[in-house]
């Protein structure tokens, strides 16, 4: 009678765990399994000088298929941990696109958050690398340390950078005229072949002189030192 009574209890439990396995089937058999995807990206130019843009491009796919109307977001490392840049949409061909104009080397990533249908992804690690602007000299004289009243004088200068004499430069003269209080940058003259640029100053009162170089996307700003023209 035990025997009996262990042998249906056993077949119950048997027959319990069948159900039980046969529901957790079917409900994995139900369940929705997303779908991975891809994310590339890549760099226009690998280096650029200071100053100058860059374009990101990035691709989105699931498998062989592109994904578009996805939002992308661009992260910049900052000390080791990704920081916020942009977001955007992926086109027809999954593809989506990042101006960038870093100040200095860095380092991009894309991140494609995921959703009801598609798995997140992060894409590859860019490198956009930042080449310095190149370092510019400028200096100034003048023709004369005194005019009388009506008198005219020069003041030149010449603009370089290492042994490079930089022709065809914006340079431009600020003065402060005795009893001013504000410098004035109105005139401007470009480099001639030499680097060199020359203005031609009538002040009505003693002034003080300067050359100032705003820069290019490939050489750096600069100014030159300070000359006074005494009118007496």
């Amino acid at each position: 009678m035990r025997t009996s009574l262990t042998r249906a209890l056993a077949g119950t439990a048997i027959a319990a765990a069948a159900v039980l396995t046969a529901v957790g089937t079917a409900g994995a058999a139900g369940a929705t399994v997303k779908a991975p995807t891809t994310l590339t990206l890549i760099e226009q130019h690998a280096v650029i000088k200071a100053g100058d843009t860059d374009l990101l491009t990035g691709t989105l796919t699931s498998g062989t298929k592109p994904l578009s109307g996805r939002t992308v977001v661009l992260d910049r490392f900052v000390l080791g941990k990704p920081v916020f840049v942009d977001a955007k949409m992926t086109g027809g061909h999954g593809h989506v696109f990042f101006t960038v104009k870093p100040g200095m080397t860095t380092r991009y990533q894309l991140v494609f958050a995921g959703g009801p249908v598609y798995n997140g992804s992060r894409s590859n690690i860019a490198t956009v690398v930042v080449v310095p602007k190149a370092a510019t000299v400028l200096t100034i004289g003048e023709t004369k340390t005194t005019i009388k009243p009506g008198g005219s004088a020069q003041v030149f200068g010449t603009l370089s950078s290492g042994k490079t004499l930089l022709k065809g430069q914006l340079v431009w003269l600020c003065s402060l005229a005795k009893g001013a209080t504000k410098w004035s940058c109105a005139n401007g003259h470009f480099t001639g072949p030499f680097g060199g640029v020359r203005f031609t100053v009538s002040p009505g009162v003693t002034t003080r002189y300067y050359l100032k170089f705003l820069g290019t996307l490939k050489y750096a700003h600069t100014h030159s030192g300070v000359v006074t023209l005494v009118v007496s």
